[in-house]
């Protein structure tokens, strides 16, 4: 059985590399390592790195610096990890900056223009062309596993999908720069997830919670849409998120936060921050 994920490489002097934040599950889940793990790059060379846990996040150190410097990864590059579960050891492909091809069953992809209608999606994934899906194509992903049944069109030797890609952009909160991830389940089924799922949003406790304009429209939420928050301890309340104009200009909130507000005795004027994890509708207070 073969499993992987996606880990972007923000500086390349940096002796470590944060994992994805469900890597403690997927050592349950998976057998990932815990301690120790081995890394091999496509030209054969593998690698020893310690993976330790600082206050719930992993991260690879003690070797990864290695791992860099030998594939002369710049700033700002994308590694895939592979676990070979029956060799217990992660297969490493990296990226550079503009990301169109894997050497795997994942395939990868930053939208740009996802805005602009109509909206054929570009896959530019050559090894499919040979073997382009027929109609339809089952696209899962998103909050409660989301199905979309989508078809995909080879154009000028370029495979895309066209029909139903608005709405995926819609539903996923897909904005311009957003790395995708999808991984071929079979013929005609595909996995999709974003890289950039989780991200901060400070809140400030008054009448209003405001998010700030340029912030909720790269992340999705410059629209009407139901959120559900989420502690430590799996308690949830419900919110939603609203848009008004003030002068024109749009403005947006999160209503439904009182409740919050009183249980967590917080005070107001004061901040607190949240992660929106973008997949699943979901603000995670910690």
């Amino acid at each position: 059985m073969v499993y992987g994920f996606a880990a972007r490489v923000w500086k390349n002097d940096k002796k470590s590399l944060k994992l994805p934040g469900d890597y403690g599950e997927w050592i349950k889940k998976f057998a990932y390592p815990e301690k120790k793990a081995a890394i091999r790059t496509l030209n054969g060379k593998i690698f020893e790195v310690k993976v330790f846990n600082l206050v719930g996040d992993y991260f690879l150190y003690n070797g990864w610096l290695d791992v860099v410097t030998s594939l002369k990864l710049p700033d700002n590059s994308w590694v895939v990890f592979q676990y070979e579960e029956a060799l217990t050891l992660f297969c490493l492909f990296h990226f550079y900056q503009d990301i169109s091809l894997a050497p795997s069953n994942y395939f990868y992809y930053k939208a740009v223009h996802v805005k602009t209608e109509p909206t054929p999606w570009l896959f530019v994934y050559h090894s499919l062309l040979n073997t382009c899906p027929s109609y339809p194509v089952v696209i899962r992903g998103g909050a409660r596993n989301r199905k979309w049944f989508v078809r995909m069109d080879v154009l000028d030797h370029e495979l895309y999908i066209t029909t139903c890609w608005s709405r995926i952009t819609k539903e996923m909160s897909i904005t311009d720069d957003h790395l995708l991830v999808f991984e071929m389940v079979d013929f005609n089924t595909f996995e999709l997830s974003s890289d950039d799922d989780e991200v901060p949003v400070t809140f400030v406790v008054d009448n209003h919670f405001r998010l700030k304009k340029k912030w909720a429209q790269t992340h999705g939420l410059d629209r009407k849409m139901d959120l559900t928050i989420k502690d430590d301890a799996n308690r949830t309340w419900h919110v939603v998120v609203g848009k008004e104009f003030s002068r024109g200009c749009p403005r947006y909130n999160v209503t439904g936060m009182r409740e919050f507000v009183r249980d967590k005795q917080l005070v107001y004027g004061s901040h607190f921050q949240m992660i929106y994890v973008k997949s699943q509708g979901m603000l995670l207070y910690k």
